[in-house]
């Protein structure tokens, strides 16, 4: 089947055919190696909580600079720490299609280490929120925000227009009126 419209914009694209949507958001895997190294950030502020718990006398010792120490130099750099590492490795690629023929979604979200498949009927799908550049001037494009039946929500952000955004969701909801319709 060929393409009639597509959108792009940076990592994300969209496709639009005759029944079909599809929606492709990649992770880059340069920004995974990007990423990596910045998981290390925590090591020289652990080693320096272990250097000061050694010297410290503790007869004597300062119970709010103890707590603000552990928060500031042992959980606070553990969880950034993580949190990135986590994001590097787990962060998902989104594939996302919504096929009016067969009536359902087909939801793809890969990362290194997983890779889930789901399916749901397109005539429960919901359009969750939709975010015009009109609406709000702070974002520099528009955000749609999709939600399975499940509750699994996928923002769409591959719109440089508002009138993109206006577009898609106009598609979305005749795929869905269409997959609603009895067979």
């Amino acid at each position: 089947m060929i393409s009639k419209n597509k959108l792009q914009r940076s990592e994300e694209f969209i496709i639009f055919e005759e029944d079909v949507v599809r929606y492709v958001r990649e992770f880059p895997f340069w920004i995974r190696l990007f990423l990596l190294p910045w998981s290390l950030f925590c090591i020289p502020f652990v080693l320096y909580y272990l250097g000061l718990a050694q010297s410290t006398d503790w007869t004597n010792t300062p119970i709010f600079g103890v707590i603000f120490a552990t928060f500031g130099f042992l959980i606070l750099p553990l969880v950034f720490s993580t949190m990135i590492l986590w994001f590097a490795i787990l962060g998902d690629s989104i594939d996302l299609t919504l096929n009016s023929i067969s009536r359902e979604i087909i939801l793809q979200r890969k990362s290194p280490f997983r890779s889930r498949l789901t399916h749901y009927p397109l005539s429960n799908l919901q359009v969750y929120k939709v975010e015009l550049e009109s609406d709000y001037p702070v974002y520099d494009a528009a955000i749609v925000t999709l939600r399975m039946p499940d509750g699994v929500k996928v923002s769409i952000s591959a719109f440089s227009r508002d009138e993109e955004a206006k577009y898609y969701i106009q598609r979305v909801r005749k795929l869905i009126a269409i997959a609603s319709e009895s067979p």
